[in-house]
C-alpha cells in the first residue's frame, strides 16, 4: 500500500471520544483525515485513498519549495473543495487565509466539521459555483487549487479563464486528460490552407460528475491543456512527472498534475 510522506495530522484538543462522535454524525467520508488524538475517518475504497496520497506527495513538496516554507501571508482558494481535505492541509501549514468553494452542502458540512475538530480558524467555506463568481468578488489568491474538476465540465476553457482571474501567483491543476490522439484538422471557409490543432474528447456525463444536469463533458488532451492554460494567461506551466511507484494513472499520464505560474 502506498503511503504519503506529505500528509500532516490535524491537531485537536478534543478527546478521541469527542472526535469519533463528531465524525460518525456524517456518512460517506471521501478523504482520510488523521487527528492527533489517534482518530481517523474511515474510507470504503482504499484506491481512493491511494489517489489522494499520490496527489499529496506530488503537490505539497512543490508548494513548500515554491513558497519557501513560509506559508504565513499566503492566501489560498480551493475550488470545488469537496470535504475540505486539501484546504485543511494548506491551513495547517500556516496559510493566513484559506477559502473553499463547493456547490454541495453535504460536502461543506463535513468540511466545517473538520474545521471545528481541528480548530482551523484560518479556513472558511462558501457554497459557490465557479462560474457565478463576479469580478473582484473575492479578489485574487496567491495560490488556487483546481483539483479533480476540469474533466467534469462542458466549458473547460471558460473555467480556466475564471481560475486565471483569481490567481496571482500559482494554480495547481489536477485532472484526467484524454489520451493522446492524432491532431485534428480544419478548413476555414475561403481559407483553403489546412490548419492542425490539438485534440479534445467529448464524453457522456455520468452521475459522478459535479454538474449532473450536463449531458456531455469536454476533456482536453495534455497538449491541448497546455495550449489552453497559456491562452487564458498563465505564464509558465510545469508538469509533475511522478515515479512509477505512484498510482499508475499518474505515472501513465492519464491523470496529470500541472503547476501554472503567473509572473
Amino acid at each position: 500500500m502506498y503511503t504519503s510522506k506529505s500528509i500532516l495530522n490535524l491537531q485537536t484538543n478534543q478527546s478521541a471520544e469527542q472526535t469519533e462522535a463528531a465524525i460518525k454524525k456524517h456518512d460517506g467520508w471521501f478523504y482520510k483525515y488523521n487527528f492527533s488524538n489517534g482518530i481517523s475517518t474511515n474510507l470504503d475504497n482504499e484506491l481512493i485513498n491511494t489517489i489522494h496520497q499520490t496527489r499529496a506527495d506530488i503537490i505539497f513538496p512543490y508548494l513548500d519549495e515554491f513558497f519557501g516554507g513560509k506559508w504565513k501571508g499566503v492566501k489560498c482558494l480551493d475550488i470545488a473543495c469537496n470535504q475540505g481535505w486539501f484546504a485543511s492541509q494548506i491551513a495547517i501549514r500556516g496559510a493566513s487565509e484559506v477559502i473553499g468553494f463547493d456547490i454541495r452542502n453535504e460536502h461543506l458540512n463535513k468540511a466545517n466539521e473538520i474545521k471545528e475538530i481541528a480548530n482551523l480558524q484560518n479556513i472558511s467555506y462558501v457554497n459557490k459555483n465557479l462560474f457565478d463568481i463576479k469580478d473582484n468578488e473575492f479578489g485574487t489568491f496567491d495560490l488556487t487549487l483546481f483539483l479533480g474538476l476540469l474533466y467534469h465540465l462542458e466549458n473547460p476553457i471558460g473555467a480556466l479563464r475564471k481560475v486565471r482571474s483569481l490567481t496571482s501567483k500559482m494554480c495547481v491543476i489536477e485532472t484526467q486528460v484524454t489520451r493522446t490522439m492524432p491532431n485534428s484538422q480544419i478548413l476555414n471557409g475561403a481559407d483553403t490552407s489546412l490548419k492542425t490543432g490539438s485534440s479534445i474528447g467529448v464524453y457522456t456525463s455520468d452521475k459522478n460528475h459535479v454538474q449532473d444536469d450536463l449531458s456531455i463533458v469536454i476533456v482536453p488532451t495534455l497538449d491541448a491543456l497546455y495550449q489552453m492554460l497559456y491562452a487564458v494567461g498563465f505564464d509558465r506551466i510545469y508538469l509533475a512527472v511522478p515515479p512509477k511507484a505512484m498510482y499508475d494513472q499518474y505515472s501513465d499520464f492519464d491523470r496529470v498534475i500541472l503547476f501554472a505560474q503567473v509572473l
